[in-house]
């Protein structure tokens, strides 16, 4: 469990709609665990919102050009709703997660970063494959 907030939920679950809402509840469960992950780790944040919106991690919370920046649910989105519900048995760790720890992915079609391949996919000994969600690959 880490430390939260009411603004920290929410976040967390527009973070997961914008990134994965796509890929269905699963795709957004992911998502989230993955955040979670990601607080404390080495190179990361120490907080869910220095995590959600750290420079380069999520850019549909923190670029201004990604499409999704800008983008919000509607009153009666369900895939919001849903993430809603999720987020705080993910931040109460009080659910299994699927990504077994992982603290990086992509749609590997979509993604054109050469950091990304080089870094995370290229480095199979410190960053192996421990997931697939619907179009999403997933890393420790």
């Amino acid at each position: 469990m880490i430390a939260y907030d009411t603004d920290d939920l929410q976040n967390l679950a527009l973070c997961a709609w914008k990134e994965a809402r796509g890929e269905g509840i699963e795709g957004m469960d992911a998502v989230m665990h993955v955040c979670v992950n990601r607080v404390g780790a080495p190179g990361f944040g120490h907080t869910i919102h220095d995590v959600i919106f750290g420079k380069n991690q999520f850019t549909s919370m923190s670029v201004s050009s990604d499409p999704e920046f800008n983008l919000q649910p509607g009153d009666n989105d369900v895939m919001y709703s849903n993430a809603i519900a999720m987020a705080g048995t993910v931040l109460d760790g009080t659910e299994t997660d699927p990504t077994h720890t992982a603290h990086y992915y992509a749609d590997l079609k979509y993604t054109t970063s050469g950091w990304f391949f080089d870094h995370i996919v290229g480095d199979t000994v410190n960053h192996p494959q421990v997931a697939v969600i619907g179009r999403h690959t997933f890393y420790l």
